[in-house]
């Protein structure tokens, strides 16, 4: 491509581009395009030439004169003459190079021409405007002008795809009265007219037409026939929106265009979108999002703008803040303390600039940005620097859990951040939601990462802490920071804020930030990922660790597990420090065992280190207060004993029986051996007397009893009786220290159980 006649163009401005053919007249294309660049920005007339032979050369050079002569002085104008072997590629290259925002060029183009292709807006005309000269003159200076363009139709269904074009055309009001209309058909039902009243009100809002351009909404049989029919009025032209999707052909050839030129002797601009992935990217995502959150009139939008910077400005208060929260975070963190921490969320106020950074990266505001950024970076370099500070009082004393919790941060820390970040903006924006203010601080909590740092740095310097703790609070903050901004943008662009079309200075500076935005979140996302599939490893290995050793310390007789601590995973022997209660002492040889099971377990050298709690089992206690009862008539009543040694009583009937046997030695010499026959058979009559009818009772205390060699729980234990254990009772009872004894007989055994968990059986 040579460019043969034409100034460099610099700068950023929006800029239309009017496509003319060598010798050709100005026409619509031009006027259209003239109108355009006064109310928006600067026209460029170009024309391209495939060979630059000397006719050629010279009838382009005439058309260019002639545009340069008719444009007004209001209007910053490029004439080009341009050479190239490849005019399609040439155009595009044009396009890029000079930030073309809008082609325009005629039907009835040459083939050469690939508008599909074009990364930029593009609006084709069919048609003249009949009746009328294409230029005018000046009364003024005499010179050439444009005719004005009075009024103009925009056809639309209320969807994003005239959004567009009417972003452009509505610098053109006051001067041109511009016209939104919408077709209701009968197939759409009764409702159709306020419902389409109601698209066209959400589209005029979405471009903050306010009362500039007038909604309009007609009935007819058919859409083409509905806007034939008001294309007949008093307008100058018609504008419809194409989808980005179909063809610009389809558009420029299809049935409704064709019929509305070919009936309505009007011409028709068909406009496109822009084809690249960035061209348009906030507004689109904006009309997505309209459904969600309701959008922010331009008032409201200043007044949000105004509140937001003002807030963002890093003066006195804001610093004065920032140490004082940071303060406090530090002192809760030291003192391991959430309820202060929690306070020191509430004091900070890095909030308003982190929200203000998303703000001024959405409408493209590089000083505000800078203001804001500057703002987070000082105020966080010296939260840092009071942490380090009052880290220093102790230096020597090992982090606490609220500091450790800080340093290693995961997904979930920066799904909270966006969520947060959402939060804040939308209570920022919505007066009514103010008062969430205070839960999004905590939920952010911004500062407390930063005193975590601090003390952590601090005590790296006099301790072997190691200094990437420091480093992983403040990868928690950045990752708050970015995850914020990153939530604000998503939530001001549905809110309506964006640069103008005409302020293309700050749509290129929200392009090149929201695309540094998106590159820092996925780049803090994969990093984040990492650590987290990291920590979840090393989880998993724990909880293999303590399932292990809980299973083999469960195999030693008596022995129950209390904790486990494991020592650093990535060293090559595996320290296990493990504390258990056993009521019996752990030999050498089962701790040596226990080594091995688990080394074997896990496939892995361990290093062992038990320590051995004693456990002395002892019997339940009766509380006091049932004491009392049993005391006062059970103890001291002898009653029970004579009934019970009744027994002994029986034995001298025998001797009784047997005294009388003297009087049958009267006849010695008849029966001798008969006398002593009876006195063997009455001796045997005692014991037969006391064994048909023992005691029995049962052991109804839920955790078992002890049976002891003697009515005191020091004394020896006999064996262990569990519930629903049957025993003999014998006859003693005693009480000691106010709890009764009662003496059994158990599996030959002779012992002491408690009175008060024995339950005599039939």
């Amino acid at each position: 491509m040579r460019i043969i006649d034409g100034p460099r163009i610099e700068g950023k401005a929006w800029r239309a581009l009017v496509l003319l053919a060598p010798g050709q007249d100005l026409g619509l294309t031009w006027v259209l395009g003239h109108h355009l660049a006064r109310a928006n920005g600067q026209l460029i007339t170009a024309v391209l030439l495939k060979q630059a032979d000397e006719p050629a050369v010279s009838r382009a050079r005439a058309t260019l004169a002639q545009a340069e002569a008719a444009c007004q002085e209001q209007v910053t104008h490029y004439p080009l003459l341009i050479e190239a072997e490849d005019r399609s590629k040439a155009l595009s290259k044009l396009v890029q190079d000079a930030d073309i925002d809008l082609v325009l060029t005629r039907a009835d183009v040459e083939s050469w021409i690939n508008l599909n292709q074009l990364p930029c807006h593009v609006a084709v005309v069919r048609g003249q405007i009949y009746g009328q000269n294409v230029l005018s003159t000046d009364a003024e200076s005499g010179r050439p002008a444009p005719p004005p363009l009075n009024h103009i139709l925009v056809p639309t269904a209320g969807g994003p795809n005239t959004v567009d074009a009417l972003n452009f055309l509505l610098p053109l009001t006051p001067r041109t009265a511009i016209t939104a209309l919408y077709v209701a058909t009968p197939y759409e039902g009764s409702t159709a007219e306020a419902g389409g009243l109601a698209r066209l009100r959400q589209m005029l809002q979405f471009v903050d037409a306010g009362e500039r351009i007038t909604p309009k909404v007609v009935s007819a049989p058919t859409a083409v026939s509905g806007i034939v029919d008001e294309a007949n009025g008093d307008y100058d032209l018609v504008i419809m929106g194409a989808s980005r999707e179909s063809s610009i052909d389809k558009a420029l050839f299809g049935n409704i265009v064709d019929t509305v030129v070919r009936q309505s002797k009007k011409p028709v601009v068909v406009v496109r979108q822009a084809s690249n992935l960035l061209g348009n990217w906030s507004n689109r995502l904006a009309w997505g999002l309209q459904r969600v959150f309701q959008r922010k009139t331009l008032s409201e939008r200043v007044q949000i703008y105004s509140r937001i910077r003002r807030n963002a400005r890093p003066d006195t208060d804001f610093f004065t803040l920032i140490m004082l929260s940071a303060g406090i975070a530090a002192l809760g963190l030291l003192l391991n303390s959430p309820a202060v921490i929690i306070g020191a969320m509430l004091v900070a106020p890095l909030m308003s600039p982190i929200v203000g950074t998303g703000m001024a990266i959405v409408l493209g505001d590089a000083r505000f940005l800078r203001l804001s950024v500057g703002a987070v970076l000082r105020g966080a370099f010296w939260a840092v620097v009071v942490g380090f500070l009052i880290g220093l009082l102790r230096p020597f004393s090992p982090l606490t859990p609220e500091i450790l919790s800080r340093t290693a941060p995961t997904l979930l820390d920066l799904g909270v951040a966006l969520l947060a970040g959402m939060a804040g903006a939308y209570a920022l924006c919505e007066s009514d939601a103010a008062g969430a203010l205070p839960g999004v601080a905590i939920a952010a909590a911004l500062v407390p990462p930063l005193s975590s740092a601090g003390i952590a740095l601090a005590n790296a310097i006099f301790t072997d802490t190691p200094f990437r703790l420091g480093l992983g609070a403040l990868l928690l903050f950045s990752t708050n920071f970015i995850a914020i901004t990153s939530a604000a943008i998503l939530v001001f662009l549905a809110l309506g804020f964006r640069p103008t079309v005409t302020q293309k200075e700050r749509r290129s500076v929200q392009v090149r930030t929201v695309r540094l935005a998106l590159v820092l979140l996925a780049a803090i996302s994969v990093l984040l990922g990492l650590i987290t599939y990291s920590l979840a490893q090393a989880t998993a290995i724990q909880t293999q660790i303590r399932q292990v050793t809980t299973a083999r310390v469960a195999e030693i007789p008596g022995a129950e597990l209390v904790d486990v601590s494991i020592g650093s995973l990535e060293d090559s022997i595996l320290n296990l420090t493990i504390v258990t209660r056993a009521t019996q002492p752990i030999t050498h040889e089962e701790v040596v065992h226990l080594q091995e099971a688990i080394g074997t377990d896990l496939q892995r050298e361990v290093a062992l280190e038990l320590t051995v709690i004693d456990v002395t089992k002892l019997d339940p206690f009766t509380p006091p207060t049932l004491t009392p009862t049993p005391t006062a008539t059970n103890t001291n009543t002898p009653g029970p004993t004579p009934t019970e040694t009744a027994t002994p009583t029986l034995t001298p009937t025998p001797t009784s029986t047997a005294t009388p046997t003297p009087t049958a030695s009267l006849t010695p010499s008849s029966t001798p051996t008969e006398t002593a026959t009876p006195s063997p058979t009455a001796t045997p009559t005692p014991t037969e007397t006391p064994t048909p009818t023992p005691r029995l009772a049962t052991v109804t205390y839920p955790y078992g009893l002890n049976l002891r060699a003697a009515p005191d729980s020091t004394s020896a234990l006999l064996a262990f009786l569990p519930q629903g254990t049957t025993v003999i009772l014998l006859d003693e009872t005693t009480t000691v220290d106010n709890v009764t004894w009662q003496a059994v007989i158990y599996d030959e055994q002779q012992g002491w159980l408690l009175a008060a968990y024995l339950e005599a059986t039939p």
